[in-house]
């Protein structure tokens, strides 16, 4: 008899025209990577369980049923990364990348992913995600950008009818406040709760926003509103991100049943989705603030934010709507520096259209003198530098200085694009 050997339930040979397409994904990803200057981190298929099961949260469905979890030889736990976020965090404190004084530490990764849970369209055992993390800075303008880039890979891909959902949950100690209340009033209603969101219940409540069974979602979004229950400094927090989102001209839709999953999330939380599909299907990406991670892993107490998103999914969603696949550009590096807090909005917009032009950029997240800020472009190995302070906001400009040959010129807003190019020769 021949021996019949398939592939594994809920893996896939990646072949013919899913390569282009998973290449289309990738290479578009990669380039608006480079131009918000993200570095890529390539992590182990599998790290140590703890890992995992201490960041993601004991009591969610992933630790609990999802995660592939074996011994070694000498007896030691491993699991297969079933997300990217808790293995680039044990990497940068392992690696002690925060020492460097230049945050945030900006990362992304592209990765196979596993989870045990029953194989249906959208939903492998085996799947890709790509992702980002940046790390050590809690200012919200970062918040807008990681939203922003997510935005733009949707874009940059053919999708339209785009909707980004935003929310605040807190910090831990705001968000305590808010589940005792939503607990207090879900208790006379756990008759309507599955048996998976009555276990929530008492571990982990937020879960039952996400749950796809029956009415549990519904029932939970009738309850009260953690925005409610925010403290002064996270509703200052989510203002301001929500403000920085409209200076770069990103529509955002806040919306107060979003949460994430993961227990590790704080304050902002995001997802975007595509209102040309099927309310089920349609969610395409999401990530969240989680501002106490490094810290659990043993680094220093630092905030940080990302998302995720998955590429098969991505693919099949293409493939539903249409959507073709094609070429990716290159791209120039430009550091821009804000010399004044009244300048956030004009640098900004600034950012806005520079990236849109397909230039790598970069901004600074503190304020240190103008000539901390040569070096620090220096050291990152940025080709220009542009400063904005009080006389470009006053006269709509914009001041270059060319690190290579140090020459600096003032130019209007709507010659910067033009002006970058010609100095970088690519005119």
């Amino acid at each position: 008899m021949k021996l019949v050997i398939n592939s594994p339930r809920g893996t896939a040979d990646i072949y013919g025209e899913d390569i282009k397409y998973r290449d289309f994904i990738n290479n578009a990803a990669r380039t608006i990577f480079k131009i918000f200057n993200f570095n890529e981190l390539i992590t182990p298929a599998f790290e140590y369980t703890e890992v995992f099961s201490r960041s993601i949260g004991e009591e969610t469905d992933i630790v609990q049923k999802e995660m592939y979890t074996f011994n070694d030889k000498k007896g030691r736990s491993l699991t297969l990364r079933p997300e990217g976020t808790a293995a680039v965090v044990r990497a940068a404190v392992e690696k002690k990348m925060f020492g460097s004084g230049n945050l945030p530490i900006k990362l992304f990764y592209i990765g196979n992913m596993f989870r045990y849970e029953r194989p249906q369209k959208g939903r492998m055992r085996e799947f890709w995600q790509l992702g980002v993390e940046a790390l050590g800075s809690d200012n919200p303008v970062l918040d807008a950008e990681i939203i922003w880039m997510l935005n733009l890979i949707f874009k940059r891909l053919g999708f339209k009818n785009l909707v980004l959902l935003v929310n605040s949950i807190g910090c831990l100690k705001c968000r305590k406040s808010f589940i005792q209340e939503f607990k207090k009033y879900l208790e006379p209603k756990k008759a309507g709760l599955c048996g998976d969101c009555i276990k929530r219940l008492k571990n982990n409540p937020l879960r039952i926003f996400d749950c796809k069974v029956g009415g549990c979602a519904e029932i939970a979004q009738k309850g009260p509103k953690i925005s409610g229950y925010l403290c002064s400094s996270c509703k200052t927090h989510f203002k301001d991100l929500t403000d920085a989102l409209s200076s770069l001209s990103v529509d955002y839709k806040i919306s107060d049943s979003l949460v994430r999953g993961f227990e590790y999330y704080t304050k902002t939380v995001f997802e975007i989705i595509s209102n040309d599909l099927e309310s089920a299907q349609n969610a395409l990406g999401g990530g969240g603030r989680y501002d106490n991670l490094i810290g659990q892993f043993g680094g220093p107490e630092l905030p940080a934010i990302g998302f995720a998103v998955g590429i098969d999914r991505t693919i099949m969603l293409m493939k539903d709507l249409g959507i073709g696949y094609g070429p990716d550009t290159k791209n120039i590096r430009a550091y821009l520096v804000s010399l004044n807090d009244e300048c956030k909005g004009y640098m900004l917009e600034i950012l806005r259209l520079l990236r849109d032009s397909g230039i790598s950029c970069d901004i600074n997240y503190t304020s240190r003198s103008m000539k901390a800020e040569i070096k620090k472009a220096e050291k990152l190995e940025f080709d220009i530098i542009a400063f904005l302070g009080e006389d470009e906001l006053k006269n709509d400009s914009v001041t270059i200085k060319d690190l290579k040959d140090f020459k600096q010129y003032t130019v209007s807003k709507k010659e910067i694009v033009g002006k970058i190019f010609e100095i970088a020769g690519r005119i």
